[in-house]
């Protein structure tokens, strides 16, 4: 009940805010890429505003993985003060739709995400978003790791294979008797 009511009371607080103006980087050179964003600010004097940066970016060649970090700040004053996906009513940091595990600390945010499988030459959205202080200079910055995991046949190709083997062995096994060939016996 008390989340339903902080979301309900804060929408139009945040809908009545002002969006945070960017300079948002993005360099997904293999095998770690950067992204950032130095500069989330909003109009003076206002309390607090919703920012959401959007970068796009193409799997690079060979890779077929990615992990990311992502720190905010440090916070010097209210401010400066980033806050990633606060109250349940933004998103957060999302790859692909996958949730980055987020660390609140006060003076810095962290964000990381697991490896998780991209599409080679693939297109991928990475969207930071949260709250900005006032006035500011408030800042993010994060890392792109690349890595090419090898494909692990699942537990039914292993199965479909071994059926297969068997199958083309009981096969030689039923011809070998019905062409009456002598057998070699030892012992």
């Amino acid at each position: 009940m008390k989340k339903i009511w902080l979301s309900t009371a804060a929408v139009p607080i945040l809908m009545l805010a002002s969006t945070a103006h960017a300079a948002i980087t993005l360099d997904p050179s293999p095998p770690s890429g950067t992204f950032g964003n130095s500069t989330v600010t909003c109009a003076s004097g206002t309390f607090s505003c919703m920012f959401s940066d959007t970068f796009t970016f193409l799997t690079p060649d060979g890779y077929n993985s990615v992990g990311a970090t992502l720190t905010s700040g440090p916070a010097t004053t209210a401010a400066t003060d980033l806050i990633f996906g606060t109250l349940g009513l933004l998103s957060g940091v999302t790859l692909n739709g996958q949730m980055f595990d987020l660390q609140v600390t006060g003076k810095n945010e962290f964000a990381s995400l697991d490896p998780i499988a991209l599409t080679p030459g693939g297109t991928n959205t990475l969207v930071v978003s949260g709250i900005a202080g006032q006035s500011g200079g408030g800042a993010y910055a994060g890392t792109l790791t690349f890595g090419n995991t090898a494909a692990v046949p699942e537990p039914a190709t292993w199965a479909m294979m071994l059926f297969g083997l068997g199958g083309i062995g009981w096969a030689l096994r039923r011809k070998q008797a019905l062409s009456g060939s002598p057998r070699l016996a030892f012992g």
